[in-house]
């Protein structure tokens, strides 16, 4: 009898270690935050924009060697004065877009309507699924909102 309750709490304790291995959150694996390059309407003076039209709000994803890139395409007024920032929690990579107008009624637009793009970089990508997430901050607006997100899958890409 004892042979048989030790023989119970040994796979007990077997099996509760390996569900607590298991459930364990996935540490950061050295992914970092390089830069993020803007363009498209970013920067151009009132003289220099071209209207753009027929172009989608987009997120594209793609690998170049050993870093990341999430190219955000935004449709929005012209002139707008920009600043992004970048935040990563494990495996997760939170993106802001900022539009610093401070005062969006009476000044810093222009009367069209642009494409933006915001090149985001990164490195120490490992092969496995990252979740991404861009929120867009307008000084119209009363809350932020989530431009795009979703999940990167860097073993698929390669």
């Amino acid at each position: 009898m004892k042979i048989q309750i030790s023989a119970i709490v040994c796979i007990l304790l077997i099996t509760l270690g390996c569900s607590k291995e298991n459930s364990a959150p996935t540490i950061n694996s050295n992914i970092s935050y390089l830069n993020a390059k803007l363009g498209g309407c970013n920067n151009k003076l009132t003289e220099n924009i071209i209207q753009d039209v027929d172009k989608n709000d987009t997120v594209i994803i793609s690998l170049s060697n050993d870093t990341l890139h999430i190219l955000a395409g935004l449709n929005y007024v012209c002139c707008a004065p920009f600043i992004t920032n970048c935040e990563i929690q494990q495996d997760s990579i939170f993106i802001n877009i900022i539009d610093t107008c401070s005062n969006p009624y009476s000044s810093c637009y222009c009367r069209c309507s642009c494409f933006y793009t915001f090149d985001f970089m990164y490195s120490g990508i490992s092969k496995k699924k990252y979740f991404w997430q861009i929120v867009l901050s307008d000084p119209r607006e009363e809350n932020d909102r989530v431009f795009k997100e979703g999940y990167i899958d860097v073993e698929a890409m390669l």
